[in-house]
C-alpha cells in the first residue's frame, strides 16, 4: 500500500473512532492532516529565493511582519488575536473609566507597533504645564517661539505671523485657574508635538508635501498602477518615522487625557473664543442653547464643551502649514462634515490629525481622506459613546498610505458606509488602517453597486464593484505597467462584540493583494457576511489573508459570482478562514472553501457547531488544490512554480455537519466531503496527483489545532 493510502486509512480509522481514546489530550487534526502528506508545519509558506526568475523579489515598503507572515501563516492568527486583544482591553468602558491612556495605547498597539518598530509603549513623556500664574499666556508663547525658530525649522517657518498683544490673548477667555492649567498643558505638548512633526520631515521639499493635497485618486490609481506619483517615493526616503510616530503617540495621550480632565472638573468657558496661532486656530466653544455651526478648517486646536454642533473641517491637516490639527467634543450630538475635498475629520496627510468624540449620536459624513486617514502622517477618530452613522466616498474610516489611520468606536450600535478604500484598508507604502469597535450590532457597507458608483470590477461581469474595504490590504502592482510595484500594508477590521451585518462587493473581508495583509476579526454575536468576490479569507499575488470570527452562528454568504472566497488563495497567496463556535453556513458558486489555486496555501478551519456547506454542482473547492503541469516540470523561463508547494485544506472539527452540491433546481449530497470522514483532491489515485500541490479534507468529532487552542485554554 502506497504510504498516502495508508495514512489515509489509518486516518479513517481515527475519526470512526472518535479522534482519541478517553483520557487522552485532543488529536493534533491539522498535524495528523499534514503527516498525510509527509509535511509538517514548516512547509507551510513561502521563503522566496534570489534565483527564482521573474519572481517580484525587490518590493519595497514591506512591514516588518510581511516576509515573516509570508513564511510562516499560521502566525496570522496570534498577529490578528494580539490586534483584537488590544481593542478587546483598551475600548472596554471599564478600562477607559479606570485611566485615560486607552487611546495612546491603541495607537501603539494598532498603529505605531504594526507599521514600524522602535517603540515600547511605555510612556508618552507628556510635559507639564508652565509653573507661572498664568500657564496659559506662557504656554502660547513657547507655541509662538517655535514658528520663530528660523535656524531649526526654516522650511516651516512662519516669521510673518503677527502675535496678538498680550491683552487680547489676555481677554481672548475668562478661564478658572484649573481649566488654564488643564489647557496650558495641551498647548505645551501640541507644540511638543509640532515640534517632533516637524524634525519627521525636515529633510522633505515643502513644495513635494504641497503636492500631496492635490492628489484625489490614490483609491482608484493604484492598485494595479495606472498613475505613478514620485512625490510619495521621493518623500517616503526622507521621513524620520521615529519622530513621526513619537508626536503620534503624545497626541494621543495629551488628547484623552484633556478630554477626561475637563469633564470631571469645573469649566468656565462661554461663547466662542477664536485665537490665532503660526500653525492654525485655537478655538474653545463655550455652552451654548441652541446647534452651531463652525468651520474649523485649518485650525490648530478645537475644543467644544459640549455643544450640538455642526462642524465644518477641523481635527485634519488642512496644508503643510497646518501640520497638527486635533478635535476634542466632550459631549452632544453633532455632524461633522468635510470642507470640500480637503482631509477632513481625523485626517493626517503629511502631519497628524485627531478628532475625539466622548459621547452623543453623532454623524460623521465625509468625503476622501477622512475618518480616520493617515496618508504618510497619522490620523485618528476615536468615538467613545453613541449610536453614530459614518459615511465617506473613498480613503477612510481606518486608512493608510505610506501612513496609519485608526477609526476607533467604543460602543453603540453604529453604521459605516464607504465607496471603496476603507473601513480597515492597509494602502500602498505599507500603510496600516484599522477599523476597531467594541460593542454594539453594527452595520458595515461597502457600496456594491456601480450605479451608485462606478467601481465595477471585471471578475464579476462589471456588475460588482471592486470596494477594498473591511480588513483589506492592497499594494501598486507596477509590474504590469511602470515597473513601480510598491507593498501594501495592514487593513483590519474587528469588532469584538454584539450580532454584526457586512455587506460589501468584491476584494473585502480579510482579503489581501500584492504584498500586504488583510485581517478581518469578529468576535461574538451572530453575524451576518454578505460579498461577492474575492473575500471572506482570501487573496491574490503574494500576500497574506484571514479572516476569524470566535463567536456565534454566522451565514457566510455569497452573491452573483460568488465565489474567490472562504479559504481562497491565488497565486502565491496565504489565505484563512477560522470560525470557532456556532451552527455556521457557507455556500458558494464556484472556487471557494479551502481551495488553493497557483502554488497557494488556503485553509477553512471550522471548530464546533453544526455545520452546513454547500458549492454548486462541478464547482473545485471544499479542501482541494487545482493542478497545473508546471508545478511538475519547469516553465523554460520560470522555475519558482516547480520551487514551491501549495496546499488546499479543510477541517471542520465537532458538530454533525451537512454537505451539498447545488444546481439552479436542487441540491444534494456532496460526493467527496461528509461529515467524519477523510478526503483528498487531487486523490492519490489520480495523475495529478503530487508535484507538491495538495488538496486535504477532514471532518472529526473531536480534536484541536494547537496554535487556536492555546489563545482558548484558561490561565
Amino acid at each position: 500500500m502506497r504510504r498516502s493510502g495508508w495514512l489515509a486509512a489509518v486516518l479513517l480509522l481515527i475519526i470512526v473512532s472518535g479522534g482519541y481514546a478517553a483520557g487522552e489530550e485532543p488529536a493534533d487534526i491539522l498535524g495528523q492532516v499534514l503527516d498525510s502528506i509527509g509535511w509538517s508545519r514548516d512547509d507551510i509558506g513561502y521563503d522566496p529565493k534570489g534565483y527564482w526568475s521573474r519572481f517580484p523579489l525587490d518590493i519595497p515598503y514591506r512591514l516588518s511582519s510581511f516576509d515573516d507572515l509570508f513564511a510562516h501563516p499560521l502566525k496570522l492568527y496570534d498577529y490578528s488575536r494580539t490586534m483584537a486583544n488590544a481593542v478587546d482591553r483598551y475600548l472596554d468602558s471599564a478600562f477607559m473609566d479606570s485611566t485615560s491612556v486607552a487611546l495612546y495605547h491603541l495607537t501603539y498597539s494598532l498603529g505605531v507597533d504594526r507599521k514600524r518598530g522602535g517603540f515600547r509603549n511605555y510612556s508618552a513623556q507628556l510635559h507639564e504645564a508652565p509653573d507661572t500664574s498664568r500657564p496659559f499666556m506662557v504656554s502660547l508663547e513657547a507655541l509662538y517661539d517655535l514658528a520663530g525658530d528660523e535656524d531649526r525649522y526654516e522650511s516651516f517657518s512662519a516669521e510673518s505671523f503677527s502675535r496678538p498683544a498680550a491683552e487680547a490673548r489676555a481677554a481672548m477667555v475668562d478661564l478658572s485657574e484649573k481649566t488654564e492649567r488643564i489647557l496650558a498643558r495641551l498647548i505645551v505638548n501640541l507644540t511638543d508635538i509640532i515640534e517632533w512633526r516637524n524634525l519627521a520631515f525636515r529633510n522633505c521639499d515643502p513644495s513635494v508635501m504641497a503636492r500631496l493635497f492635490e492628489i484625489k485618486d490614490l483609491a482608484l490609481t493604484q492598485a494595479d498602477g495606472e498613475v505613478y506619483y514620485p512625490e510619495l517615493d521621493d518623500l517616503a526616503g526622507t521621513v524620520d518615522w521615529a519622530s513621526l510616530h513619537y508626536a503620534a503617540l503624545k497626541m494621543a495621550a495629551i488628547i484623552e487625557e484633556t478630554a477626561d480632565s475637563l469633564l470631571f472638573h469645573e469649566v468656565s468657558v462661554t461663547g466662542k473664543n477664536v485665537l490665532p496661532t503660526p500653525y492654525g486656530n485655537i478655538v474653545l466653544l463655550g455652552k451654548s442653547e441652541t446647534v452651531r455651526e463652525d468651520t474649523l478648517t485649518g485650525c490648530l486646536l478645537a475644543i467644544d464643551f459640549g455643544n450640538d454642533n455642526v462642524y465644518v473641517g477641523g481635527g485634519a491637516t488642512a496644508d503643510i502649514y497646518n501640520p497638527v490639527s486635533v478635535l476634542i467634543d466632550l459631549g452632544g450630538r453633532d455632524r461633522y462634515l468635510s470642507d470640500g475635498e480637503l482631509p477632513s475629520i481625523g485626517a493626517g496627510v503629511t502631519g497628524l490629525g485627531a478628532v475625539y468624540d466622548r459621547s452623543g449620536n453623532d454623524e460623521y459624513i465625509g468625503y476622501q481622506y477622512t475618518q480616520g486617514c493617515g496618508l504618510l502622517g497619522v490620523g485618528l477618530l476615536f468615538d467613545r459613546a453613541g449610536e453614530d452613522i459614518y459615511t465617506a466616498e473613498h480613503s477612510g474610516q481606518g486608512c493608510g498610505y505610506f501612513g496609519i489611520g485608526l477609526c476607533l468606536d467604543a460602543a453603540g450600535d453604529d453604521t459605516y458606509y464607504i465607496y471603496s478604500s476603507g473601513q480597515g484598508f492597509g494602502g500602498v507604502g505599507g500603510g496600516v488602517g484599522i477599523l476597531g469597535d467594541y460593542a454594539g450590532d453594527d452595520f458595515y457597507k461597502g457600496e456594491p453597486s456601480p450605479e451608485v458608483c462606478d467601481l465595477a470590477d471585471y471578475h464579476s461581469e462589471m456588475k460588482i464593484n471592486g470596494n477594498g474595504v473591511q480588513g483589506v490590504g492592497f499594494g501598486r502592482r507596477g509590474d504590469i505597467t511602470d515597473g513601480h510595484a510598491w507593498a501594501g500594508g495592514l487593513g483590519a477590521i474587528i469588532d469584538m462584540t454584539g450580532h454584526d451585518h457586512y455587506l460589501s462587493g468584491n476584494w473585502s473581508l480579510g482579503c489581501a493583494y500584492w504584498f500586504s495583509t488583510g485581517v478581518a476579526f469578529d468576535g461574538a454575536g451572530d453575524d451576518i457576511y454578505e460579498s461577492c468576490y474575492f473575500t471572506q479569507g482570501s487573496g491574490a499575488h503574494f500576500c497574506n489573508a484571514i479572516m476569524i470570527d470566535e463567536g456565534g452562528h454566522d451565514r457566510h454568504e455569497l452573491y452573483e459570482t460568488a465565489g474567490a472566497a472562504l479559504g481562497f488563495g491565488w497565486d502565491f497567496t496565504n489565505a484563512l478562514l477560522i470560525n470557532l463556535g456556532g451552527d455556521d453556513s457557507y455556500r458558494a458558486r464556484m472556487i471557494s472553501i479551502g481551495l488553493a489555486q497557483i502554488r497557494s496555501q488556503a485553509f477553512l478551519i471550522d471548530i464546533g457547531g453544526d455545520d452546513r456547506y454547500a458549492l454548486k454542482e462541478g464547482a473545485v473547492g471544499l479542501g482541494e488544490a487545482s493542478y497545473r503541469d508546471y508545478y511538475r516540470r519547469p516553465h523554460p523561463l520560470i522555475t519558482y512554480y516547480t520551487d514551491a508547494k501549495s496546499l488546499g485544506c479543510f477541517i471542520d472539527i465537532g458538530g454533525d455537519d451537512t454537505y451539498l452540491i447545488f444546481n439552479d433546481s436542487a441540491q444534494s449530497p456532496h460526493p467527496r466531503a461528509a461529515d467524519n470522514k477523510f478526503w483528498q483532491a487531487p486523490n492519490p489515485a489520480d495523475s495529478t496527483y503530487g508535484a507538491g500541490n495538495y488538496g486535504l479534507g477532514m471532518d472529526v468529532d473531536r480534536g484541536m489545532i494547537p496554535e487556536i487552542e492555546i489563545w482558548r485554554s484558561k490561565e
